[in-house]
């Protein structure tokens, strides 16, 4: 049997689907389809997460703006980001997962049909309220999802290495298109194509109970799971954790091409592509570390990850060459690439399981605010003293990431 066929019945079920009739190869094909679309849906938040950074050089010129206000992307993302989060148990418990992600996936879609013509900035910048609204709700519950399955650990770093595939494609296609044609503006025309495809895939891979509850109180339930999911500790900690780390990832992919242009003196033209390089390593880390962290204990690998990404980002800020700044960063991302993953799997041995999946997709869109908040901190202090600050914010973020994992319980938090 397949590893999915086990929790065929009870991911994220329909009403439809807990009579058992349905044979259980349907049931495990039913739950494979619906882990492509996630994976897919996350891969196109990746290709929307780790694009701006490498656009920047080009948005300033193309609108004439300064390093603040392009950091106010951020700034507009994050508060659609926290919309979503709050949001999320509500919708749910009106729309199911299914209807969650399709919805999300739409007003992705609007962010982008908003971009890909080159309007006028305020009219660009009020896109990413769009984009942090619906990326925040399609993780949420793609995690949410995910966590059903069985081996969920592996099927978890999956997923955000799914993400990860999005990040590094981000990048190459940017900056391709930006050096290469004088409309940097057609890259989210390419998203806006890969987004509406995002929301077919949903729509057809939870097609059966679409737009309705996961279960059949789920609306009365979803004040209550909401308050105890607020009110449990390990998930604020959690949050704490998860808030800083997609700050870290984000930020540092984010500003990276900048950092070389202005610090490293490199051409716009060729350092952009680094960031895929980055994007690479924290990517192939997230594979290839899943199954080590979990055979050797979570918590003990990721604060040796901590320590060791300490010491490259150091170097990173130290070296001034571009070559080896290069290495530096990409294993810095390889050593930070399984924390969020992990992180949620460890929020799981924790909390009780009736919280579980409230807690997870809080954890997944809350935290991840992170994303905007803090490139928008990093832009809007590089605008005063230089982008120059990267490196000591990012070892920041690392020792803060340091002291929420040591706070993190060991046994379940009520």
């Amino acid at each position: 049997m397949d590893a999915e066929a086990n929790t065929a019945q009870h991911a994220d079920c329909t009403p439809a689907d807990r009579d058992g009739a349905r044979p259980v190869q349907k049931a495990a094909g039913k739950v494979k389809a619906r882990l492509i679309s996630t994976n897919f849906a996350v891969m196109v938040a990746g290709l929307n997460d780790a694009a701006v950074g490498v656009l920047i050089p080009y948005l300033q010129p193309s609108y004439g703006i300064t390093l603040l206000q392009v950091s106010f992307i951020y700034l507009i993302n994050f508060v659609g980001w926290l919309l979503g989060s709050f949001a999320n148990i509500h919708v749910c418990a009106r729309i199911g997962t299914g209807g969650t992600m399709v919805l999300g996936a739409s007003v992705q879609c609007i962010g982008y049909a908003l971009m890909f013509w080159k309007p006028p900035f305020a009219v660009f910048l009020s896109a990413f309220f769009f984009t942090g609204i619906g990326v925040s709700l399609q993780d949420a519950q793609a995690n949410s999802f995910t966590i059903t399955v069985q081996n969920c650990h592996r099927w978890l770093g999956i997923l955000h290495a799914v993400y990860g595939v999005g990040t590094i494609l981000a990048p190459l296609v940017a900056n391709t298109i930006a050096a290469r044609t004088s409309a940097w503006n057609l890259y989210y025309l390419v998203t806006l194509v890969l987004g509406v495809n995002n929301v077919i895939s949903l729509a057809w891979s939870f097609r059966r109970g679409l737009f309705q509850p996961n279960v059949a109180n789920a609306k009365e339930l979803a004040g209550s799971q909401l308050r105890a999911t607020v009110s449990n500790k390990a998930v604020w900690i959690m949050n704490g954790f998860c808030f800083l780390y997609v700050g870290a990832e984000v930020t540092s992919g984010g500003w990276l091409t900048q950092f070389l242009i202005s610090v490293r003196h490199g051409d716009p033209k060729q350092v952009g592509y680094i960031a895929s390089v980055y994007w690479g390593g924290f990517t192939v880390g997230r594979v290839v570390l899943a199954d080590i962290t979990h055979q050797l204990g979570e918590r003990r690998m990721v604060g040796l990850y901590m320590v060791l990404a300490l010491v490259m980002q150091v170097l990173f800020w130290l070296m001034p060459n571009i070559l080896a700044n290069a290495i530096t960063i990409c294993v810095f991302g390889f050593l930070i690439g399984p924390f969020y993953p992990v992180g949620l799997y460890v929020l799981t041995e924790v909390i009780p399981p009736d919280l579980h999946i409230g807690a997870l997709g809080f954890c997944a869109s809350l935290g991840s605010a992170g994303s905007a908040a803090f490139p928008f901190l990093t832009g809007a202090i590089a605008s005063q003293v230089g982008v120059q600050v990267l490196p000591p914010i990012l070892m920041g973020l690392v020792v803060g990431m340091g002291v929420f994992w040591a706070m993190m319980p060991k046994r379940i938090m009520l």
